[in-house]
């Protein structure tokens, strides 16, 4: 009875973990909503309180100035008048939240060039007339490209081209990107296509210190969470001012309730009957608090504010250097959480008595939310206290006690198995999801390549042994550094040739790509092994990159633990594998560093790439197409981009039997002097006078007549 205790309890532990931690790394719209609700508390049980020393004012068009200067929107000449006084009384910077459709007044265009101003344009994914105003300041990338990561729109809303060039600024405005409609967050950076725009805050920022550009982070993980921080924006830089943000750019508000009190009424601004103190030297935010013409938002604090004072609160909260944000290893610290704090509970309860397990539970899970809350309160840090931890917790408490053992072994297994065929992180990545490795055998779609030193026998001749053993090693070296430096796995050394292959044992989705890169960085890095070859003479080759052939395959392969007695590979084995071989067999008769199949070119999202042939393989019903990679070829990319289409050309007229057009073509190609190309060319020169004399067949698909064997 009691074994089958342990069992019932261990399937329940099972299916818990199973149920729960899948749900969270899901993460479906609930739990979002849960964390959402978990920060609005915070936001509640601690708010910000209006500074009277605050850098910002809000000029407020509200109802009484509606009333006094007339009904909106005021003319161009009101608004003139407007921006003129409040720059008179020594305003720093004045932004407007305020968008001007129609904004084609030469009076408030030449106020706006004559005054330290920001204006607004709309981001929407409605239809609009208006054409993505001209950029006010660069954007540096640092790290890797943010684009993908920020919020897109389709269109944009303008002021007119006249107000968009007179301001100093432009500051992007948008609707809440959260799906109950509340305003927690701001996003800093948006973009139209590839065009960013900055927000109005943000903008604020660059105009108030002169700066000229901005600098955003961002890092990527491959493409994964791996239960730790996702890819994304990690911060924004504008002069003195660094931004952290979530990996879409967006700042997450510590908001306070609305100050009405403090704006100072538009009408009093024109009238001249303000006190001009409240003004000098701020930032002036101008918007609009009129309730017929306001914009109101909803926050976890009001159910209803103006977007004036968001943009009023945002940059305060810029100012204040105060950042709320979620640390980007957030999930990784909370699933650390719930297996220490399980470990205990799971040895625990079986322990204890029933209001004993129950108050020891209680314990944790208020652990937990007082955890959360100090660290909003004191280090601005945002974790999740509303994930149901209790179950998480058993349940890995008791799966690690179980299977502690089994994973030992697993992991010594694992660096036996790689030591040297993958990099360090990739054998910790492996380690991590031990569980996806198929060691025992299975038939996965790999990328191969195949790299050997060309003329083998003949440098071995020439060379000393000591000289050959650090020649080899040299070109080893390189050649495994970009393998594992791009994800792949090294299969077999060889000594004058070595076999790698991509998406085993790990995922890669762009395993085909990689491998490319791979083989490129490869050609790259023999360029400048020529400095140590003293007359960098290779017997039967000029140089020392031109030693080496590489051929890239893609297909399905059995991949896992193979050999006999005690000696076992994690290697390769199929028809693509020997096909990578003959491919790179072809790499010197077309006279470029690297030739790959079409399986490989078609298996890459974006492939640059220039076309060779069109072969026969033994084995294989239709012809094979045969590529190079612009990457691989010793030339600028300016010219092989020109080059690329002509080349096309060239390739396409040769099949149709346009011998005139193929040679005219080739004539242009040859003319641009890429090297790495000459015995290409070459080669189709000859073709091309042979079948002028001597027609193909009419039956002829274009492939060449000899057959990979």
């Amino acid at each position: 009875m009691a074994m089958r205790m342990r069992l019932v309890y261990a399937l329940m532990i099972v299916a818990v973990l199973a149920g729960t931690v899948w749900l969270r790394v899901a993460d479906p719209v609930f739990l979002q909503a849960l964390r959402s609700l978990a920060f609005d508390t915070y936001q509640r049980l601690q708010p910000s309180s209006y500074n009277d020393n605050t850098a910002v004012r809000i000029v407020a068009i509200d109802d009484e100035s509606l009333d006094r200067i007339g009904p909106w929107p005021w003319p161009g000449e009101v608004m003139a008048a407007l921006l003129a006084d409040v720059a008179d009384r020594g305003a720093a910077i004045v932004a407007f939240d305020v968008p001007f459709p129609h904004g084609d007044d030469e009076a408030f265009a030449a106020t706006v060039a004559a005054s330290p101003s920001v204006l607004p344009v709309v981001l929407t994914n409605l239809p609009t007339d208006d054409p993505v105003p001209p950029a006010k300041a660069s954007f540096v990338f640092s790290g890797d490209d943010p684009l993908p990561y920020m919020p897109s729109f389709a269109n944009v809303a303008t002021n007119g081209p006249a107000l968009d060039a007179a301001a100093a600024g432009l500051g992007a405005i948008t609707r809440p990107t959260s799906g109950d409609g509340v305003f927690r967050r701001l996003p800093l950076v948006s973009r139209i296509g590839s065009t960013i725009l900055p927000a109005l805050a943000l903008e604020v920022m660059r105009v108030a210190q002169g700066a000229g550009s901005y600098t955003l982070t961002a890092s990527a993980d491959g493409g994964g969470w791996s239960f730790g921080r996702p890819p994304g924006i990690t911060g924004i830089a504008v002069g003195d001012v660094a931004v952290p943000t979530d990996p879409d750019g967006g700042m997450r508000l510590d908001l306070r309730p609305a100050n009405p009190a403090a704006h100072v009424p538009a009408w009093q601004v024109l009238e001249g009957t303000d006190d001009g103190a409240t003004i000098a030297g701020r930032i002036v935010v101008v918007g609009l608090t009129a309730a017929a013409h306001a914009d109101f938002r909803s926050t976890p604090l009001e159910a209803s504010i103006t977007r004036v004072e968001l943009q009023a609160e945002a940059i305060e909260h810029i100012l204040s250097g105060r950042t709320v944000t979620r640390p980007g290893h957030a999930l990784a610290i909370e699933i650390g959480v719930v297996v220490v704090v399980g470990l205990l509970l799971a040895w625990l309860l079986p322990r204890l008595r029933l209001v004993a397990g129950v108050a020891a539970s209680v314990v944790a899970i208020a652990g937990i939310a007082v955890a959360g809350w100090f660290a909003y309160r004191d280090l601005g840090l945002v974790f999740d206290p509303t994930w149901p931890v209790l179950s998480v917790w058993v349940l890995a408490a008791l799966a690690a006690l179980l299977l502690h053992r089994r994973l030992e072994a697993r992991r010594a297994e694992i660096r036996a198995a790689f030591g040297g065929a993958l990099s360090p992180a990739a054998i910790d990545a492996v380690m991590v999801r031990p569980d996806r490795l198929v060691l025992g055998g299975e038939t996965r779609e790999l990328t191969v390549l195949f790299c050997q030193i060309r003329n083998f026998a003949a440098i071995t001749e020439q060379l000393e042994p000591r000289d050959l053993v650090a020649f080899v090693n040299r070109i080893y070296t390189a050649t495994s550094d970009a393998i594992l430096a791009h994800h792949g796995t090294i299969a077999r050394n060889m000594g004058d040739s070595l076999l790698a292959f991509w998406n085993a044992p790990l995922d890669d989705e762009e395993h085909a790509a990689n491998a490319c890169r791979a083989a490129a960085a490869v050609l790259r890095d023999m360029r400048g092994i020529d400095a140590g070859l003293g007359d960098g003479s290779i017997p039967g080759e000029e140089s020392a990159w031109e030693a080496v052939g590489i051929g890239v395959a893609t297909g399905n392969c059995v991949v896992g633990n193979l050999g006999g007695g005690e000696r076992f590979d994690y290697t390769a084995i199929g028809d693509d594998v020997g096909l990578a071989a003959r491919l790179e067999s072809l790499s010197r008769f077309y006279g470029v560093g690297m030739v790959v199949g079409e399986a490989t070119v078609d298996a890459m999202t974006e492939p640059r790439v220039l076309e060779l042939d069109l072969v026969r393989v033994r084995g294989r019903r239709r012809p094979l197409r045969l590529f190079t990679t612009v990457e691989a070829i010793d030339a600028d990319a300016a010219t092989l981009d020109q080059l690329a289409p002509i080349h096309a050309a060239m390739i396409a007229c040769f099949r149709n039997r346009d011998w005139d057009g193929a040679e005219a073509a080739l004539h242009d190609c040859r003319a641009f002097g890429v090297r790495g190309l000459t015995t290409f060319y070459s080669l189709y020169r000859t073709r091309i006078a042979t079948f002028r004399e001597i027609a193909p067949s009419n039956d002829w698909d274009g492939a060449d007549a000899t057959t990979l064997q």
